[in-house]
């Protein structure tokens, strides 16, 4: 793959890392609204959101795993690693910000739950640590692309 392709691949991958990124903002401003209408939730209004951001996630996670496998066939192995080892994490940090949103909506009901909050601020840590290292990961990402120039 000529050098310019792949830079043209990092440009997408960099495109629909932020469209996540934006998802991500869009699902955590929901979640805000839906736990506001507290104690009559509007789960209707919510389901739908999270319908349509699930949606959103897939299409990115697609277009990226063709970027990964496009840059794999084409001997880009280092690169397409990198790209595999983001998606794994960005399928943890999806699966630790639901969890984070239960979480959420426990301590809201339990106004005394400390159980619930200590519970919160655990999912919160590790949701820190995936973010954590989300960002190593792009970090080398952008190693692999300028050492590869």
């Amino acid at each position: 793959m000529r050098e310019n392709t792949v830079a043209s691949e990092i440009r997408k991958f960099n495109l629909l890392q932020e469209q996540r990124v934006h998802t991500y903002r869009l699902f955590e401003e929901g979640h805000k609204i839906y736990l506001s209408t507290s104690p009559n939730y509007d789960f209707p209004t919510f389901r739908q959101l999270v319908h349509d951001i699930t949606q959103e996630f897939k299409r990115i996670s697609a277009d990226i795993i063709a970027i990964e496998k496009n840059l794999r066939s084409s001997g880009n192995a280092a690169v397409a690693d990198t790209i595999l080892a983001i998606q794994e994490c960005e399928k943890k940090k999806l699966e630790l910000t639901a969890h984070l949103q239960l979480a959420r909506q426990m301590v809201t009901e339990c106004s005394e739950g400390e159980l619930e909050k200590m519970k919160e601020k655990e999912i919160r840590a590790e949701l820190g640590h995936v973010v954590e290292e989300i960002n190593d990961h792009l970090t080398e990402l952008r190693y692999e692309v300028y050492n590869g120039e």
